[in-house]
């Protein structure tokens, strides 16, 4: 078994700091404090020049196709997408990230205008008809699995620009880690949260005490978590000393 970056590089078990600088388009700092991370969640072990698995993660979660995450909880996605919409006021400027929880917030939304900027051609087609936007598509190499761009065209848009309020899914959460499946769209992710005034994550209780390919954000480092009316009590406790939770 093994992973890929949505560019198309595949390793077996093993990656080479100098393959991932070069694919991902980073610095080798940053793949090393990356890993460095991973390494600390037990998902890879650190070697020369590189990384492997850890024996405990030669299997990894196998990542959804789009079609397949629509049909997944839906009732739940719902109730997040609504409480997400809520907090949008007139006038804002807001990122709405990729990912079919993010897809529904527009079906929710009373404001009169408000400026959204999105890297998902999905949510895009949500609003490009709806004259209450103006909406700003983050462009870039296209990933058909998600409906999401990427890549550093698309990072160095990001960097440019900061928003009221981000609002950001996910694969999974562990304890005070956010994870995505895909380390391009995590990347852009990280920069989005880094360059909002406020900071919204969105998750499912599905997706909660899992752990996916890479480790992009800490939970202590946004604002809120948005999540359903099946998040259970124990997690509740367990995960309000890391962040402010709404549940549905």
């Amino acid at each position: 078994t093994g992973f890929c970056t949505a560019a198309g590089f595949c390793v077996k078990k093993i990656v080479k700091i100098s393959d991932l600088t070069r694919v991902i388009d980073v610095t080798e700092m940053t793949i090393r404090r990356d890993l460095k991370l991973l390494e600390q969640h037990n998902l890879l072990t650190r070697i020369h020049g590189g990384a492997k698995l850890s024996e405990e993660n030669d299997v990894l979660p196998i990542e959804l196709s789009h079609i397949e995450k629509k049909q997944m909880n839906l009732k739940e996605k719902q109730e997040i997408a609504a409480l997400a919409a809520a907090e949008i006021n007139d006038g804002e400027v807001i990122f709405l990230g990729a990912g079919t929880t993010l897809e529904l917030v527009y079906s929710f939304l009373t404001v009169k205008h408000a400026t959204i900027l999105t890297n998902s051609i999905f949510v895009f087609n949500k609003f490009q008809f709806d004259p209450r936007f103006e909406l700003l598509l983050i462009g870039g190499y296209y990933r058909p699995l998600t409906g999401a761009f990427y890549g550093s065209m698309t990072n160095n848009m990001l960097r440019d620009i900061h928003v009221d309020k981000a609002f950001i899914g996910v694969n999974a959460i562990h304890q005070n880690s956010l994870y995505n499946a895909n380390a391009d769209e995590g990347i852009i992710e990280r920069l989005v949260l880094e360059n909002a005034s406020k900071t919204f994550i969105l998750a499912d209780h599905s997706k909660f005490n899992q752990k996916a390919f890479y480790h992009f954000y800490d939970l202590t480092l946004a604002d809120v978590l948005l999540t359903d009316s099946q998040f259970s009590e124990q997690f509740l406790t367990d995960y309000t000393d890391y962040i402010e939770i709404k549940r549905a």
